[in-house]
């Protein structure tokens, strides 16, 4: 059930919402949070039916491997089940993600073509897989049998109840893309409300967040998409302006669909009494690339800092400032990886983990660039290697790159004429519009922080949602870009 969809607006987020709050005020605890169970078991397989076992299934194995994880007070058994856990986890991702680019690769260098069966790409598989795989390595280090245990092996979560943990994996805010969350901020906001501000003027913010997200994607990022579809749909012989042009529009669509979600995510939480992750902070107008990344995507950036590249950088000794950028540049290919099963992913990663180490060295030796300069570069490097994520394999993708330095007709518009009418008008449409409040206005996490409830705000909601009704009901709906992911 999509965010932007009318039966989500309409019936589910209403009723979900107003039962939990009605139910938490009147019943209180467990009767709260079974609500949220139900809702969220419904609001899954109302969209993948046939893939909720292998969610029930994933929650049931890895609150197991917890427990039985956490009863041990050997160390060697202990790190035994956690990898027994991780595998699992990772041999799933592999066989619904990566086994076809893995058997294609090997068809490459030799050997005959190697079929396997299509299973599909289950929704949701890649966030719920990561937030378990967190889960367990929170929980790893503690010992609950054995109050001596506790004292010595601290972790930051302790063993969850199957009925909390199976709503930690499947609450619906977040199982299909994201944010990343983490058990112990979590679940005992499940028992708890544990915000400072009276939940109706919460649920409140959480509506006027939601606006907005809805508004980043139904009439900003839909915008962007038909033009990005049409530059990287067949890459062509185009002009240094267009690649540019297809470039940016794919870059600000994948910006508005990802960050309009978690928007909509963090809304709709907020709706429920809960608070889970941000996820964006103006990304777009970062003056480096470190900066960039404390940005875009904030709970996978610290997923890769926690979980990949710490542990990276601890298990090459001492750490140095070639270890350092040796440990960045593998987590960021890692987690490109992640991102989706193709080579273009890696090389996107690769290139980011340079940029990242490449700052690293700059920061180390104390050098420094006007504000402008960095922002600038910053944006130039965003934008050339969004063409890694948009086409369908190296070779397109180098295609692209030539075409973004100068080489004949440069300023051409031969295929972007098609697509842009180059009228006055053009000012006025939502890819203008949405270029501005990408690089100019404040974030929409600005503006939900500054909401008071009022005449005002209650108008401006009104009509982000009705504005958002409109393009609905009059564009077919795309779906979020991070649902394949």
């Amino acid at each position: 059930m999509p965010f932007n969809s009318l039966l989500y607006l309409v019936l589910f987020i209403p009723i979900a919402a107003g039962v939990h709050g009605l139910v938490r005020a009147r019943l209180g605890w467990p009767w709260s949070q079974a609500w949220l169970l139900l809702a969220s078991l419904f609001f899954y397989a109302y969209s993948a039916l046939s893939y909720l076992p292998l969610l029930l299934g994933s929650a049931l194995f890895n609150w197991a491997i917890a427990r039985v994880m956490m009863a041990q007070t050997d160390r060697a058994r202990r790190k035994l089940f956690l990898w027994i856990g991780l595998g699992a986890n990772i041999t799933v991702l592999f066989f619904f993600k990566y086994i076809h680019l893995f058997l294609d690769t090997i068809v490459q260098f030799h050997g005959p073509r190697l079929s396997f069966p299509a299973w599909g790409f289950p929704l949701g598989v890649s966030f719920y897989t990561l937030n378990q795989v967190m889960y367990l390595v929170d929980a790893y280090p503690r010992a609950p049998t054995s109050p001596a245990a506790r004292r010595i092996f601290k972790g930051l979560a302790g063993p969850n109840s199957l009925f909390d943990h199976v709503t930690f994996v499947i609450l619906f805010p977040y199982v299909v893309s994201g944010p990343l969350v983490r058990v112990h901020a979590t679940v005992p906001q499940f028992r708890h409300y544990g915000m400072r501000e009276r939940p109706l003027n919460l649920a409140c913010r959480g509506l006027f967040l939601f606006s907005l997200g809805l508004a980043k994607k139904v009439v900003l990022a839909d915008a962007f998409a038909p033009l990005a579809d049409a530059g990287f749909g067949l890459v062509r012989d185009y002009s240094m302006a267009e690649a540019w042009i297809f470039c940016l529009a794919a870059l600000f669509h994948l910006y508005f669909d990802f960050s309009g979600y978690s928007d909509m995510a963090l809304g709709s939480a907020w709706m429920l009494g809960l608070d889970i992750p941000q996820n964006f902070n103006s990304p777009l107008r970062a003056r480096s690339i470190f900066e960039f990344w404390q940005r875009w995507h904030i709970s996978l950036s610290r997923f890769i800092t926690d979980y990949l590249y710490t542990p990276l950088l601890r298990s090459m000794g001492q750490p140095t400032l070639a270890t350092s950028a040796v440990a960045v540049i593998v987590a960021m290919t890692i987690a490109a990886l992640w991102h989706g099963p193709a080579w273009t992913f890696v090389a996107w990663g690769l290139a980011h983990g340079i940029a990242l180490a490449a700052n690293q060295v700059w920061k180390r030796r104390r050098l420094s660039m006007p504000d402008v300069l960095g922002w600038f570069l910053t944006f130039l490097f965003l934008t050339s290697t969004i063409v890694f994520l948009r086409t369908a394999n190296l070779a397109a993708a180098w295609h692209m790159l030539r075409r973004l330095v100068p080489h004949e007709d440069p300023f051409g518009v031969a295929a972007l004429k098609h697509l842009v009418p180059f009228t006055p008008s053009v000012l006025f449409s939502p890819i203008a519009i949405g270029t501005v409040v990408a690089l100019l206005f404040p974030s929409s996490m600005l503006a939900a922080a500054s909401f008071r409830p009022s005449f005002r705000t209650a108008l401006a909601t009104a009509v982000l949602v009705l504005l958002a009704v409109f393009y609905i009901n009059s564009v077919p709906a795309r779906q979020f870009v991070y649902f394949g992911f």
